[in-house]
């Protein structure tokens, strides 16, 4: 029940996420490498201040910052990122959730070669849940190519996610306090990750003045700040969906999160969800609730 519970919590926080993603990167062609940086960055700081809250006895210390197979987790979960920021950047939300479904079927089979047991019950969720998502994908008359390299890139992001999460959570503490540590490590490291990768490849003419308009322009800074308060709880709930134990359950919920995000961008990019599309949200929200009961 606690998985379900969780990675629902995660997925209703990140679709909120996704839109203003669709928004950034999609409508206003930001930059992805600046934005994930600064998404990522005002999260941990968010997070670091909460450390000091916790008791002393939960905490792990520095110990988690230089944990290679954490570090090795969160260049996977930013990869995903960056997967879906390509995603957006040109397919709308509806068109991203399409592309990301094949992951779902795959990542039960790639947890099994990875010697993770896997009950056919879980597996047949994750078929179940991927089934109403590829619903979604019916009809239309969008040119069917424009989706592979998003659905490849989409693909392999959450496969090597999913192997590098069960390399990491293999035994690791399912406690509030230890997976908030776990939480601003993650982010400490995603915010590494992006910031390499912009010193590398980011347009140095523009660089500082592109950081400098989050903070300045007063849509951008409000966007930026509403989008940490989110991370910081989906990155939370996330974490502990997947220490919670059961990740073969957790998975096609939490990357459910696009179909999720069709409501919000209907309310506010106006980007309104076909029938389908509102019907495969529903019965994916019947499916988690009739798994968490059983």
């Amino acid at each position: 029940m606690e998985t379900v519970l969780y990675s629902l919590t995660s997925v209703l926080l990140r679709s909120g996420n996704s839109v203003f993603d669709r928004l950034s990167y999609g409508l206003r062609r930001q930059s992805i490498l600046v934005l994930n940086f600064a998404n990522n960055f005002v999260p941990f700081l968010l997070l670091a201040a909460l450390t000091p809250l916790l008791p002393m006895t939960d905490r792990a210390g520095w110990a988690l910052y230089g944990n290679a197979r954490l570090a090795l987790f969160a260049v996977s979960v930013q990869g995903v990122a960056f997967a879906f920021s390509y995603g957006f950047r040109h397919l709308t939300v509806a068109r991203v959730n399409i592309a990301s479904r094949i992951g779902d079927v795959l990542i039960p089979l790639a947890l099994m070669l990875s010697g993770r047991t896997v009950h056919w019950t879980e597996y047949l969720f994750a078929l179940a849940v991927s089934g109403c998502s590829l619903l979604a994908a019916g009809g239309g008359s969008d040119n069917r190519r424009a989706l592979w390299l998003p659905a490849f890139f989409i693909t392999v992001a959450v496969l090597v996610q999913s192997l590098c999460g069960e390399l990491f959570f293999q035994g690791q503490p399912s406690g509030v306090a230890s997976n908030l540590e776990v939480s601003t490590a993650l982010m400490f490291w995603r915010s590494a990750a992006c910031l390499v990768l912009l010193l590398l490849f980011g347009a140095r003419g523009t660089l500082g003045a592109q950081l400098s308009e989050l903070v300045v322009d007063g849509r951008a800074r409000t966007n930026l700040l509403v989008r940490a308060l989110f991370t910081v709880g989906n990155q939370v709930a996330f974490v502990m969906a997947l220490a919670a134990g059961n990740r073969v359950v957790a998975w096609p919920i939490l990357n459910s999160v696009t179909l999720f995000s069709l409501v919000f961008a209907n309310a506010f990019i106006q980007e309104a969800p076909a029938r389908r599309e509102v019907f495969a949200v529903v019965a994916i929200v019947a499916l988690a609730v009739l798994k968490a009961a059983l």
